[in-house]
C-alpha cells in the first residue's frame, strides 16, 4: 500500500478481501474498484494473503457441541436480521473510511502478519523433520549395507566350512581304507603257514631293508620296506618278480620321510614260481625292465 498516496478505501480493502463487509459496504467498494487500478492490484495482493491463511495452521476438527452452538447462531441471526433489500443503483462514491475501520483493518493486517509468520515457522519445522528423515534413511542403508556385508561373509564361511567338511569326510574315507588294508596285511603276515624272505641291500651305503611274506601256492604277497630314502621328483621305487624266463613288475611306489611302505603283491602266477625279487629305482610312472639301479635284492 502507498502511504503517500492514500485513498479512502484503502482501510476497507483488507475487510474486504476477507469477506467482512456488510453487502452496501461491499458495493460501495467494488463501484469505486471498477475505476481504480491502484486499489485493484492492492486488493489482488491481499486477496494472495488471505489464500494462503488456510495452510497457516493445521486442521482441527471442532467437536459436535460447537457444531450445533455455531449452527443455532447462524439460524438465530438469520430470524434476527432478515436480507435487507439491495439498492438498485450506488453512486460511485467513496466511502469515508471510520476510525473503528480504520483500527479493524490494521487489526486485520497485523493478524495477516502474524498467520504469515506462522506459516514460515511451521515450514522451517517441516523442512527440518525432512532432513531429521534423511538422516534416518541414510544411516539405515548404512546398517542394511553392514548386513548384507556380514551376510556375504557368514556364507563364504559357511562356504569354506562346507569345503573342510567335505575334505574332511575324504581323509576319514582315505584312512578307513588305509585301516582295513593294514588289517588285511597284519591278519596275511600273521597267518600260520607264511613264508618269509629277507631282502637285502645292494651295497653297504644302502641302509634299507624288506620283509616278503608269501603262501606256497598263492599269487598274492606282502612287502614291507623300511629304510628307504624319499626320491627325488620324477622318480620312483618298482618291484620285481624274476625267474630264468623273465622279470615281472609287481608294483611302483613312493616313500616319504619315514622310510616306511608297505606292498601288496598280485603276481600274474604263484608266487613261489618265481626264483628271486628286486627293488628298483626307476622314472616316474614305472618301466618295463628293471634299471641297473638296483635298491634291495632277495630269494625265493
Amino acid at each position: 500500500m502507498n502511504l503517500h498516496n492514500h485513498h479512502p478505501t484503502d482501510d476497507l480493502l483488507a475487510a474486504y478481501a476477507l469477506g467482512a463487509l456488510d453487502a452496501d459496504e461491499a458495493m460501495r467498494v467494488e463501484t469505486t474498484l471498477a475505476n481504480n487500478p491502484e486499489a485493484q492490484a492492492e486488493l489482488k495482493a491481499l486477496s494472495e494473503i488471505v489464500a494462503m491463511l488456510p495452510y497457516a495452521a493445521q486442521p482441527i476438527e471442532p467437536s459436535n457441541t460447537v457444531k450445533q452452538q455455531l449452527f443455532a447462531r447462524v439460524a438465530a441471526d438469520q430470524a434476527q436480521d432478515p436480507p435487507a433489500q439491495m439498492p438498485t443503483t450506488l453512486p460511485p462514491v467513496a466511502l469515508q473510511p471510520q476510525r473503528g475501520w480504520r483500527m479493524a483493518s490494521a487489526a486485520v493486517m497485523a493478524i495477516l502478519l502474524l498467520l504469515i509468520v506462522g506459516l514460515g515457522s511451521f515450514t522451517f519445522s517441516l523442512q527440518s523433520s525432512i532432513a531429521e528423515l534423511q538422516l534416518t534413511n541414510q544411516s539405515l542403508e548404512t546398517r542394511l549395507a553392514d548386513l548384507q556385508q556380514t551376510l556375504a561373509e557368514t556364507q563364504t564361511s559357511q562356504q569354506q566350512l562346507a569345503a573342510q567338511f567335505e575334505a574332511s569326510q575324504n581323509n576319514v574315507a582315505t584312512l578307513m581304507t588305509r585301516l582295513t588294508q593294514e588289517e588285511q596285511v597284519l591278519t596275511f603276515i600273521s597267518a600260520p603257514g607264511v613264508a618269509t624272505r629277507i631282502l637285502e641291500a645292494t651295497n653297504s651305503q644302502i641302509r634299507a631293508a624288506g620283509e616278503m611274506y608269501m603262501y606256497p601256492g598263492q599269487t598274492q604277497a606282502v612287502v614291507l620296506f623300511r629304510g628307504l630314502s624319499p626320491l627325488e621328483s620324477g622318480r620312483v621305487y618298482q618291484f620285481w618278480l624274476a625267474n630264468n624266463e623273465g622279470q615281472v613288475d609287481a608294483g611302483i611306489f613312493h616313500v616319504d620321510e619315514s622310510g616306511l611302505e608297505r606292498l601288496i603283491v598280485n603276481a600274474p602266477r604263484e608266487v613261489n614260481a618265481f626264483t628271486q625279487v628286486m627293488l628298483t629305482i626307476e622314472p616316474e610312472g614305472g618301466s618295463d625292465a628293471p634299471s641297473s639301479e638296483v635298491v634291495l635284492e632277495g630269494s625265493l
